[in-house]
């Protein structure tokens, strides 16, 4: 569970247009979000959205001098500890969630891996989940054409279709591409920018679901081959995003799963969107929940229980120009050297 300490952060991304400001501005006037820091990221020189967007806070923070993702990351240090501070202090109230609105063309990537590289960061605050809004009438069209559409979509950990009320919006085509992306992460239709915050607020970081157990909703005209997630629209893209779930019932020594780690991250790490897991441990009496965002991981946590009645380990990876049977075999290899090894004594605490 949770500290009070450890601040929970919610990133909203989305593709230009996707309707990320209008899902802002309506969740902020629920009252269950009064006590939520809002960060406002945007891109070029003159900064307008965090006029539009609405917060129980006395002022925005804005950061106008950058991408917050990428060429600026050290501003989202700075902002977030300037915030404690400034509740330290009592110049602001105290607040108990933060949400980071990042710019349409941003890959919300670097915010994860800055919350969890950072030392300072990661004793205060925690990722909860990445938000990713998808345009309900031009989405496939984003997906197909933009690799930072695609980018958002495969590291979302919930995926909103919004302007499904609109009479030329294809929610069934734009549900399609975003499956083939990421078949992990749940997809809701939102009308108008609504949406009931406990959504958002229910979002947990131990939900691993091994693409086995997902219900077959890929009734579509795209070509999609298999568990993969292979993601071709009949478009010549940059990259290829593949994913990967692994599922296995006897456990792993904790060694071996961090060898496998290191080096899939050091051979691939920018092409290594995300790895996420629940891994029965040797040794370890609980699972242990893994999460690492290209070349960065959180620090591995044991949980008290299994989430639910599933306690097969599952590691899911979203990865760009990687097959998958590369992946597979990857990890078969590193697993499949260690066993009959004693388990590893620097295991998660």
């Amino acid at each position: 569970m949770m500290t009070e300490e450890h601040i929970p952060v919610i990133v909203v991304s989305g593709f230009l247009g996707s309707g990320k400001t209008t899902l802002l501005n309506n969740l902020l006037r629920d009252p269950r979000l009064s006590d939520t820091a809002v960060i406002v990221n945007e891109f070029g020189e003159i900064g307008l959205d965090h006029l539009l967007v609405e917060s129980a806070l006395d002022e925005m923070i804005l950061m106008d001098n950058g991408c917050l993702c990428c060429s600026v990351r050290g501003d989202l240090v700075d902002t977030l500890t300037d915030l404690l501070s400034r509740v330290e202090k009592g110049e602001i109230p105290k607040f108990q969630q933060v949400m980071i609105e990042t710019t349409g063309l941003a890959d919300p990537g670097p915010i994860a891996q800055t919350l969890a590289s950072n030392a300072d960061l990661a004793r205060r605050f925690t990722l909860k989940g990445i938000v990713v809004t998808v345009d309900g009438v031009n989405g496939v069209q984003s997906i197909d054409s933009f690799d930072e559409a695609r980018t958002q979509a495969a590291l979302a950990d919930l995926v909103l279709l919004t302007k499904a009320d609109r009479p030329e919006a294809d929610i069934a085509g734009v549900r399609a591409a975003v499956r083939a992306i990421n078949p992990g992460a749940p997809v809701k239709t939102i009308e108008e920018g609504g949406l009931d915050p406990e959504v958002i607020l229910a979002l947990d970081p131990t939900d691993v679901t091994p693409l086995a157990d997902l219900p077959d909703d890929h009734d579509h005209d795209h070509d999609h081959s298999g568990e993969s997630g292979r993601h071709r629209h009949g478009h010549d893209h940059d990259s290829v995003f593949q994913t990967a779930s692994i599922v296995f019932d006897a456990p792993i020594a904790w060694r071996d799963l961090a060898r496998w780690a290191e080096w899939i991250t050091a051979m691939r790490g920018p092409d290594i969107l995300r790895i996420k897991g629940l891994v029965e441990v040797e040794g370890i009496p609980g699972p242990v929940l893994i999460h690492g965002v290209q070349h960065v991981f959180y620090p591995s946590k044991i949980l008290e229980d299994w989430p639910d009645s599933d306690h097969r380990s599952r590691v899911t990876v979203i990865a760009r120009d990687v097959p998958e049977r590369a992946i597979r075999a990857s990890f078969d290899l590193f697993r499949s050297q260690g066993r009959g090894r004693p388990p590893c004594a620097h295991a998660p605490r």
